[in-house]
This record gives structure tokens, sequence and C-alpha cells, in this order.
């Protein structure tokens, strides 16, 4: 489950790199289709792991440790963030000219506290108190809710299209099908909450009923092979919805959005059953990546906005562009985590305590020396 919560946060890299370089002079359907496709699981996938790593720690440390622990890793990252990294990636966008927004305008004007890409942080840290209120003071509920899912899921037939329905009202009024919030403000989006509420309430049901995992695991690939057959005719529709024929048909429209929402669900089934049965030991790579993951959704925005300003005029193509802004950002964010991170409080408030099992760079640039012992001379 690490690793495939790992991945969620990693994907994220692709993706604002292609957003960006659309709105910055490369425009583009290929942008469009690396954002929906990745969009299809990516963030619903994200929330489902959350769900079942805070019902993984209220049953293993209790309300309390889970509540320092959240407190910790979301809360304090989303304050700090607020005043450090989104201050400093719009003092980039300014200087630079480069776009962070989707109306292609640089960033103007003084600062102004704004959630920018933390929005989904905040999202999770709302949630999460949503969660902990209902298993507190309404146990019997998030029983319903826990029943309800399970039999949805255990039956996918009937489940996944039941399931589809409040997901796709949840889209209705999102013009590019995906539960965007506003960047710029703290008030939650009700439709955008909802709809990543229920793939909260997914990794809830699935860490408290292991045997869906179990299930999950053994039906994977007839799931992935349900999600590609939803995937590509909701891909079709997404790609007409804005013709004059179908833009203002609310039954055409709807239906798209119906099978968005069978294409979703099935495709977190396959990624949680194939993860179960491909990613269940434990790999030292993996167990980095997962660790480093968080620290590069945070940091990887502004050394990508630097190289989409370095590359500009530089007569690459966009993919040769794409290609390097990607693989930069994701260089700097891997190098500046060891070095910033891992050890450091920040690493602490992020993935908890690591000890070094290697030396430092600086242990190994500068020779120990033993109390007391006399400096060495060179040889004559």
């Amino acid at each position: 489950m690490d690793a495939l919560r790992a991945s969620t946060m990693l994907l994220l890299v692709p993706v604002h790199a292609a957003m960006l370089l659309a709105v910055n002079g490369h425009p583009g359907a290929w942008a469009s289709a690396i954002y929906w496709f990745v969009h299809v699981f990516r963030l619903p996938l994200f929330f489902a792991m959350s769900g079942f790593f805070l019902a993984l720690l209220l049953s293993r440390r209790g309300v309390g440790s889970t509540l320092r622990n959240r407190s910790l890793r979301v809360a304090v990252p989303l304050a700090v963030g607020l005043f450090t990294l989104v201050p400093l990636l719009i003092a980039v966008s300014q200087a630079t000219g480069i776009a962070i927004s989707g109306d292609g305008l640089p960033q103007e004007g003084t600062f102004k506290l704004e959630l920018s890409y933390l929005w989904f942080l905040w999202y999770l840290l709302i949630l999460d108190g949503i969660a902990f209120s209902v298993y507190l003071l309404a146990p019997r509920v998030a029983r319903h809710v826990r029943r309800g899912m399970k039999r949805a899921i255990a039956t996918p037939l009937a489940g996944i299209a039941l399931l589809a329905v409040p997901t796709a009202l949840a889209l209705w009024g999102q013009p590019e099908w995906t539960a965007a919030a506003p960047a710029g403000n703290f008030a939650p989006n009700p439709s955008t909450l909802f709809y990543y509420a229920l793939f909260f309430a997914l990794g809830a049901t699935l860490c408290m009923h292991r045997d869906l995992v179990e299930a999950a695991r053994r039906d994977a690939w007839r799931w992935a092979a349900c999600a590609v057959v939803a995937t590509l005719p909701a891909a079709a529709l997404f790609a007409a919805h804005n013709s004059p024929q179908l833009a203002d048909k609310p039954l055409v429209h709807g239906a798209a959005l119906l099978i968005y929402a069978v294409a979703t669900w099935t495709s977190l089934m396959a990624l949680i059953g194939l993860a179960s049965r491909y990613l269940n030991r434990s790999r030292p790579a993996f167990r980095y990546m997962a660790d480093s993951s968080y620290w590069i959704y945070l940091f990887h925005l502004t050394p990508m906005v630097l190289l989409i300003a370095l590359l500009r005029g530089s007569g690459l193509g966009t993919p040769a562009q794409f290609t390097l802004i990607v693989a930069g950002s994701l260089a700097a964010s891997l190098a500046t985590y060891p070095l910033l991170v891992r050890y450091t409080p920040i690493g602490w408030v992020l993935n908890g305590r690591r000890k070094r099992t290697r030396p430092s760079l600086w242990q190994v640039a500068l020779p120990a020396s033993t109390p007391g012992a006399a400096p060495s001379r060179p040889a004559a």
C-alpha cells in the first residue's frame, strides 16, 4: 500500500509538467490527454489510501495517537507550506514570468494567503476531521457506511453501478470531469468534498475488511479489463463533450459521467489488487520512494517553474522539454530529500524519525579524528 500511495504522489509531476507547459505556450491535446487519463484514478486513489491508513492507525494506536499523527503529518506541513512553499512558488512565477494557473497569466500583486497546489492537504484535513467526528460521535453511522461500501464492492456488477451514480452527480458541474478545488478559496466545495469522501470511505472499508483486498488481489486482472473497457469510451466522450452536438444534451453528459465514474472505481480496484499481488514484498527502493514522495509533492513545482523558464526559447520541441522538466524536477526533489529532509526535523514531521545507515556526505568528506590524537604530518 505504501508503494501505491507513493505512486499517486509521483504521478503529480508529469501532470503538473503537462499543465504548466500547456498554459505557457505549448497547447495541445497531449496535455489534456495526460491530465485526463491520470486523473481517472490518481486523486481518488490518494484519498482511498488516506482513508485506509487513517483506519489502520485508529485500529492500532487509538484516537489520541492518531490525532497527533495526522496533525503532525498533514496540518503542520500544510500550515508551514502556506507561508513558505506557496509564497516561494509565487515569487518564482513573478520573477520568471511563467504562469502557474489555468488562465495562462503570471502571478501578480502582493502576497496573499492561498491554498494553491496544497489544496488537497486541506481537503484531506477536513475529511480526517469528519471521519474522527463520525467515529467518536456516530459509530453506528460509520458501521452503516462500511457495510454499504462492503456490499457494493463485494457485488461488483450492481455495486459499482450503484456507486457510479453519486460519483457522477458530484462531477456534474465540473467542466474537466475532475473534482478540482478553487486554489484560492479555503471554503470547501461541497460536491468536491463529497466526491473524495466516497473514495476515503472505500479506503477505510478496505482496511476494516481485508477480505475485500484479497478478493481484489484475486480478480485484479478482471478489474483491469473492466477499467480499460470503461475508460476508452469515457475518453472518447470527453474528447467530444465540447462539440455543438453534445454540449447541451444533459442525457449524453450524464451517461458519459456514469461511464467515467465506472472507469474510476474499476481502476481503483484493479490498482489495489495489482499492488497487493505484485508489490506485497518489502523492497528498500520502494520504501525510499514512498518516504520521499511527500517531499517531492511539496517541493517539485518550484524547480519545475525554473526549468520551464530556462528551456523557454531553447528551440527544443514540446516532448523534449516535457521529458527534461519531469526528469529535472524529480532529480532536484530527490537530491534535496536526503540532504535537507530525511534526517532532519522536516523528515520527522513528514515521515517519522529515520536513522542513518550510512555516513553522511560531511562524514565522508571530513576524516574522523580521535580525541587527543596528534594531527598527522605529511611525509617528507
